[in-house]
């Protein structure tokens, strides 16, 4: 029932609509004007952009009636793409295997894929009789600086209470059903200037400070569910001044809650201590941006995946993952859900491509999953 050459190019054509962070209107008109046009209700989540600084648009929501009753299932998708990612020349590789970039740029199929095989999904269950729920597609801003859009979504109006989230990779049968704790720790430490020739014993070095905390910090792998990294220590003076202010970020991330809140809790005291033995003041804040979750073997979502995928001799790959999805921001809003593959490989590299192979076969999963009976 896939259109292979219909989803290959609503793929190309959505990769080369520019869409990087905080950027993302083009793609979100043409997806408004897209599904509005089929006759769907599909509207702007303007909360969301009240709430994303310097946002161009808000997330993009859809709602597919269903064929049958039943309780409404929920398709991600978020619309915007890590840098380079404008001006994005596709094309299929010599091979024909893959589509990818000129090299130039990313491809995009993170996450563009993902949107393209809902659009196919929605094309495939308009034109056959079959049964399936009431579908709700949400479009989110903002994924790669934060899980933005999906944190601020307004979900007034919404009824699902499971989520699938295509942002993974590689093939069918691949999903994320765990996430971690995540804590951004951002500040300065103020010292006191002084000339670092003249009278340098005057002054109190912010970076000496800084450098001191991290010195005394347990940094990247702490144990099989927690690392930790400092991402940035900012400081520009001249090589004569004792210098005053040294800015700096550290994140912390763990599989653990507990082990989370422990490590964030160690690295403040590190900078605490040290901006007291030098003098200092220490300035800074914590936001934590991601919520561990696991799903075990009873959830009923990943039940429902591995059945399905049994039924269509799919081998199952469930993964922990390290990093931030938006499920991990749509589990703060009370779903449940798991994230699946979309083909892509490489993704946020040059490298990034599309094994065509894999695209069509996620969508086929996809459709299974909406369309198989429980």
């Amino acid at each position: 029932m896939v259109n292979q050459q219909r989803a290959i190019d609503m793929f190309m054509k959505l990769v080369q609509i520019d869409s990087v962070s905080l950027h993302e209107r083009e793609i979100a008109d043409y997806l408004l004007s897209y599904f509005q046009k089929l006759g769907y209700e599909a509207y702007e989540d303007l909360k969301s952009k009240a709430a994303v600084s310097g946002a161009t648009t808000g997330n993009v929501i859809v709602k597919i009636p269903g064929t049958i009753e039943g309780p409404a299932i929920m398709l991600c998708a978020h619309m915007d793409t890590v840098e380079p990612g404008n001006g994005v020349k596709p094309r299929i590789s010599a091979d024909g295997k893959y589509i990818e970039s000129d090299k130039t740029t990313i491809l995009g199929a993170d996450d563009k894929v993902g949107i393209a095989e809902i659009i196919e999904l929605v094309a495939i269950l308009a034109e056959n009789t079959l049964e399936h729920p009431p579908l709700e597609l949400v479009f989110p801003i903002c994924e790669e600086i934060g899980l933005f859009g999906a944190t601020h979504l307004d979900t007034t109006g919404l009824t699902a209470k499971i989520v699938y989230v295509l942002d993974g990779g590689p093939g069918p049968g691949d999903a994320i059903i765990g996430g971690p704790d995540y804590y951004e720790i951002i500040g300065k430490v103020t010292g006191k200037s002084t000339h670092a020739g003249g009278s340098p014993e005057k002054g109190i070095s912010s970076i000496q400070v800084v450098s001191d905390a991290i010195s005394n910090m347990n940094l990247l792998k702490i144990d099989e569910e927690t690392t930790s990294n400092v991402g940035f220590v900012t400081c520009d003076y001249p090589l004569n001044v004792v210098p005053e202010i040294t800015e700096f970020g550290i994140e912390v991330r763990s599989l653990s809650v507990e082990k989370a809140a422990k490590q964030k809790d160690h690295i403040i005291n590190a900078l605490e201590v040290a901006t007291k033995k030098f003098g200092a003041k220490l300035d800074y804040t914590v936001e934590k941006t991601l919520h561990a979750y696991k799903l075990d073997e009873n959830n009923p979502v990943l039940k429902r995946f591995k059945k399905v995928c049994l039924a269509h001799n799919i081998p199952v790959t469930a993964n922990i993952s390290r990093g931030g999805t938006d499920l991990s921001a749509l589990t703060g809003h009370g779903l449940e859900g798991i994230v699946i593959a979309g083909g892509g490989e490489f993704a946020h590299e040059l490298q990034e491509r599309l094994e065509i192979k894999n695209f069509v076969a996620c969508i086929e999963q996809l459709l299974y999953l909406v369309t198989d009976p429980e």
